[in-house]
């Protein structure tokens, strides 16, 4: 008589085939919470990088702002200043105030931030806590400057914080370019560029210095106060501070991660 060969049972397969099973769900679902937790992580990085771009580029174009300035151009000073001015045609004559210069020449110089009362850009225009300027404001800021130097051409850059729209819930930051045209309006619609996207501030809510902060505050430049506010090509530094979030939740807390990015700039070419 042959010995009995030896092997599982059906039952002994069924609790190993369980387990296996049990493992295996395991594994795959800490696979699964990885990748997911690493998209989430990449998600919020590449705001937070977004964030750091935008910051640094409008930190060089307001330092750059006001070039170049009207104190280089020809009649604008009863003295004419040291060193090289256009050449004529340009009208010669005494010009003190920069939107009373003729149009050719005033296409050429930047007075940095602008300030638009009314649809138009306004030189007497103030900002601050009795400001009359509609921009620059908590969301919204305008600069005179060459971004190609030496080309000479100056534009307007626009930076301008967007309210989400239905079903977005996120803000977002947006830089224009156009060309310097005096007589027209410099807040005219433009090409909008995405800059800053998922940021949490909302320009159509009250500011609010816990849950709504401005995106842009301003200083003057001491010399040139009016009380305590001042024209708004008068204005020194820019602080900025933008409020991004994950476009996920964390898996963790089941809410949005949230960052603010603070950043400031001064003006390096002077006030006329």
């Amino acid at each position: 008589m042959k010995g009995k060969q030896l092997g599982f049972s059906l039952i002994e397969l069924l609790i190993v085939m369980t387990i296996m099973l049990v493992v295996s769900a395991a594994v795959f679902g800490l696979v699964i919470t990885a990748q997911t937790r690493y998209r989430s992580e990449q998600m919020f990085m590449d705001s937070l990088q977004g964030a750091r771009l935008g910051m640094e580029m409008m930190v060089r174009d307001i330092r750059n702002a006001g070039y170049p300035p009207p104190y280089t151009f020809a009649g604008n000073l009863a003295q004419q200043p040291a060193g090289p001015t256009p050449p004529l045609p340009y009208p010669v004559g005494i010009w003190t105030v920069p939107n009373d210069a003729p149009d050719a020449v005033e296409a050429r110089f930047a007075v940095g931030v602008v300030g638009v009362f009314g649809g138009l850009y306004s030189p007497t225009c103030v900002v601050g806590p009795a400001g009359t300027c509609a921009i620059p404001n908590a969301w919204d800021l305008i600069l005179e400057l060459d971004t190609n130097p030496p080309s000479g051409t100056v534009e307007w850059v626009r930076y301008t914080l967007l309210a989400p729209v239905a079903p977005a819930t996120a803000s977002t930051l947006v830089r224009t370019v156009s060309m310097k045209t005096p007589g027209t309006n410099p807040a005219a619609a433009q090409t909008l560029v995405p800059l800053v996207e998922d940021v949490v501030q909302n320009p159509t809510l009250a500011v609010d210095a816990a849950n709504n902060p401005p995106v842009f505050t301003y200083e003057c430049d001491p010399a040139k106060l009016i009380g305590t506010n001042c024209l708004a090509e008068d204005i020194k530094t820019v602080y900025i501070a933008l409020r991004v979030q994950s476009a996920r939740m964390d898996l963790d807390t089941r809410r949005q991660r949230r960052i603010t990015i603070q950043g400031a700039a001064s003006r390096l070419n002077p006030s006329r």
